[in-house]
């Protein structure tokens, strides 16, 4: 599939959008909770936003959150190799660390200072998920230079009952199994929620099985593949959350606690050599609560919250490292003008958080701490007109104090037609490798500088009057200056042994691009959705930035056939783009240019009694032989089926 043809399609839709007719009730108001400080309606929100719920994880044949994440705009996916395997996302042309993954309010990108892992994060025990793109530094401080990917799991707050029990049994192709199960309740004001869920699969091998061939930017030959090892990954997780929500008070308490092993290829000489394997056990504590609320003067909120992950890898490069992190914050709204047509607020928030990590890479622990002082003020108005304006202060004990500002605004021109745009700085900190270094070979870099980038975004989001079709078109630029990368300082020809060392980029690099929206309910059976993304970075030379596909464009389309029987059909495409390879026996690296990939998924489920459903998915129809990162497998044509109810 050609990306133009899917933009020519949603430009031709332009007509039909803006004189589409009322023809039932509008749909249900959505609220936004990762774009300003307090919630706001989503017709209301001046910044690009996506946001998913279970019925577009259903219709987009998504079992884990990665699955679904790579059908919304500007994110581009990055998987060494099957389920479970480490996997980031380029959000707007932005690095893997630049995103900032917030779940239930606590922010999630570790310790490290590297970025989120979504490879083994199910869906099974998640409510929804917001997509917050642009410079978000002012809310939400580092980590958030491309934007935020804010989830949310399930609570038993929105339950009408005292006991409800929510389960999915799954089983598919590689050895699969998954099931999952919740309790959860509500009952004047209080509720609960108890999850657990675990995860099995026999897997692929995370060097490709199969062959691919290659010529590099410099003419270079490069055939990768040939692997034959299985890399199995098991998961288990359990959670435990319950509060009181009297509506203008409330409290909660939220338990979690994960443990996960995923087996991967230390190389392709000696994948059957060793059982290369990290086993991370993950614990989370957080308490919070508000007293308060929209309609009142004032309404404050707290929590406090603590991550502890104890990570090992197994391998001929044996590792290990502890991390703690605590954060305690507050936030105070002020709510000055909440009646009429037109509401402002101010919220002011405080915010500590320190980290602690111990690794065998270091003789002794390391610990950074940073204290962030911030204010937003929020203009909204009932005909979608909105104004806000945000910054931080940021005070960290090892870098660099730093200041991050942000404006954005939405103004309707017509019932039809919405203006919105926004304008803000964002930094990104150094991460604990690229400041301390690494066991000899990764030289520490203590005057290395955080990242600082200067970015916004244009666009024009077009309706209909009854908000069953939109089409939001995006231009979005970065400018980025003092970006991190790596320069080598000695190479030894005999035993290849390389020393490396963190720099900062002289001169900006510079990103920029389009997005392109459609989310359609074409009738009270058939919804789609089509979006495409162009996206053009550059580093300080002006060379292409690795792992960025120029291209990007998804499509789908929900069915439903008959009352118990429903169906649906996704296309995704990803261009073409440069990845790094590295020669494991001279450790020399050549650019590869990666050809684009198209994959189909079916779906189709059968609603076999009231609440209770049968479902399966067909992915990669076609079984597409391709590599998402060069040397690294992905799944090919496989099966999956499941079982999921409420009672």
């Amino acid at each position: 599939m050609k990306p133009n043809q899917i933009t020519s399609a949603m430009l031709f839709a332009l007509p039909a959008l803006a004189s589409a007719q009322q023809t039932s009730n509008e749909l249900p108001a959505v609220n936004v909770y990762s774009a300003y400080a307090a919630p706001v309606n989503q017709d209301k929100t001046a910044s690009s936003v996506t946001v998913l719920t279970e019925k577009d994880f259903a219709q987009r044949n998504a079992t884990y959150v990665s699955d679904v994440l790579k059908t919304v705009p500007s994110m581009a996916i990055s998987a060494s190799g099957g389920r479970g395997t480490l996997t980031n996302f380029y959000l707007r042309g932005a690095d893997a660390n630049h995103t900032a993954v917030v779940i239930d309010g606590v922010k999630m990108n570790p310790v490290t200072g590297y970025g989120f892992d979504f490879g083994g994060l199910s869906l099974s025990n998640i409510e929804r998920i917001e997509v917050l793109r642009g410079e978000q530094s002012a809310l939400w401080g580092s980590d958030a230079m491309g934007g935020v990917v804010y989830i949310t799991t399930k609570s038993g707050l929105y339950k009408d009952k005292p006991f409800n029990v929510d389960f999915d049994l799954g089983t598919g192709s590689k050895g699969t199994y998954d099931a999952s199960a919740t309790v959860s309740g509500y009952n004047n004001g209080f509720y609960y929620a108890l999850n657990g869920n675990s995860h099995r699969t026999r897997g692929i091998s995370a060097y490709s099985s199969h062959k691919f061939r290659y010529t590099a930017e410099n003419g270079t030959q490069i055939v990768s593949g040939g692997a034959i090892e299985k890399d199995k990954f098991h998961r288990d997780n359990a959670s435990l959350r319950f509060g009181y929500d009297g509506k203008d008070r409330g409290i909660e308490f939220l338990a979690s606690h994960t443990t996960q092993t995923a087996r991967y290829d230390g190389s392709l000489a000696g994948e059957t050599t060793f059982d290369d394997r990290t086993r991370t056990r993950e614990t989370l504590f957080k308490l919070s609560g508000y007293i308060g609320s929209d309609q009142e003067l004032f309404k404050h909120k707290a929590s406090v919250s603590n991550v502890k992950t104890d990570s090992d890898t197994f391998s001929s490069w044996a590792s290990a490292y502890d991390a703690n992190k605590t954060n305690a914050n507050y936030q105070l709204d002020i709510n000055f003008d909440r009646d009429g047509a037109i509401t402002q607020a101010f919220s002011l928030l405080t915010e500590y958080q320190k980290s602690k990590y111990r690794s065998t890479s270091y003789s002794n622990g390391k610990t950074l701490s940073e204290t962030s002082f911030a204010g937003e003020y929020r203009l909204l108005s009932e005909d979608d007109h909105a104004l806000a304006i945000s910054g931080r202060f940021i005070e960290n004990s090892q870098y660099k104090n730093a200041f991050t500002g942000r404006i954005s605004g939405a103004y309707r021109l017509s019932p039809n037609f919405k203006t919105h745009a926004s304008f803000g700085t964002a930094i990104q900190n150094p991460t604990m490798t690229e400041y301390y270094g690494y066991n000899g070979s990764y030289v520490a870099n203590p005057a290395l500088k955080p990242e600082k980038s200067l970015g916004g975004d244009l666009g024009l989001l077009i309706e209909s009057n009854d908000k069953k079709h939109s089409l939001d078109m995006t231009y979005f630029a970065r400018n980025v200056n003092n970006l991190i990368s790596s320069k080598v300082l000695s190479s030894d020809p005999v035993t290849y042994v390389t020393v490396s060392q963190a720099i900062n980029l002289d001169g900006l690099s510079k990103l920029k691009g389009v997005e392109i929206a459609y989310n359609g309910k074409l009738n009270d059976t058939l919804t789609t959705f089509a979006n495409y993304t162009y996206t053009r970075g550059k580093d300080n030379k002006g060379v292409e930035l690795v792992r960025r596909p120029k291209h990007l464009a998804n499509v789908g389309v929900a069915y439903q056939i008959t009352e118990q029987l429903g169906a649906n059909a996704n296309l995704s495409y990803v261009g073409k783009r440069i990845d790094n390879h590295f020669n494991e026996v001279t450790y020399a690296s050549s650019r590869v240019k990666l050809p684009s990939y198209t994959l189909a998924n079916l779906g189709v489920n059968y609603q076999v009694i009231p609440n209770v459903n049968i479902y399966a998915n067909l992915n990669n129809i076609f079984n597409k032989k391709y590599e998402n990162i060069i040397g690294y497998g992905q799944m090919g044509r496989n099966v999956y089926v499941g079982l999921k109810g409420s009672f």
